[in-house]
């Protein structure tokens, strides 16, 4: 079997990412936020009209919410929709006490700021782990999980 050294980031694409990054930040309390504008230069490459307030786009972003690294940009290419074919699933280590409380807080924070749509409250499961799924403002579907990590399957 072939190993390779690679990592899968969810790049989502958003009407105005600095505002999405403000979200994500306020309800989600997400962290090691960075954001990068267009150039003039670029601007012209992507058919941005000149006279455009580029501080106002992202060209590229970044943001990271429970130790899970996202990245984003404004949807150039048009305009965007939620899917249903697509869940970030945000998996933490239960034997973790840390982990498990940040899971928790986190929940908690997402329920009470009334900025999310719980479509499955995060609770035991009758697998014996802890889920929840919500869907955030962007349409965007999140599922919540915490499990044993030692219990995992290491032979993949």
């Amino acid at each position: 079997m072939l190993t390779m050294q690679a990592k899968l980031y969810p790049y989502l694409a958003f009407p105005n990412a600095k505002e999405a990054l403000d979200y994500y930040k306020r309800v989600f309390g997400a962290t090691n936020i960075y954001r990068l504008n267009p150039q003039p230069e670029q601007a012209k490459q992507f058919g941005i009209p000149e006279g455009t307030d580029l501080d106002n786009l992202t060209m590229h972003a970044g943001f990271t919410v429970l130790g899970v690294d996202l990245q984003c940009a404004d949807a150039f290419n048009g305009a965007t929709e939620g899917s249903k074919q697509i869940s970030l699933l945000l998996d933490v280590n239960a034997e973790d006490p840390e982990s498990v409380k940040a899971a928790d807080d986190f929940y908690d924070h997402l329920a009470a700021s009334g900025e999310v749509d719980i479509t499955m409250p995060f609770e035991e499961q009758f697998w014996g782990g802890k889920m929840g799924q919500f869907i955030d403002h962007y349409g965007v579907t999140w599922m919540l999980h915490s499990q044993p990590w030692s219990q995992m399957r290491q032979d993949r």
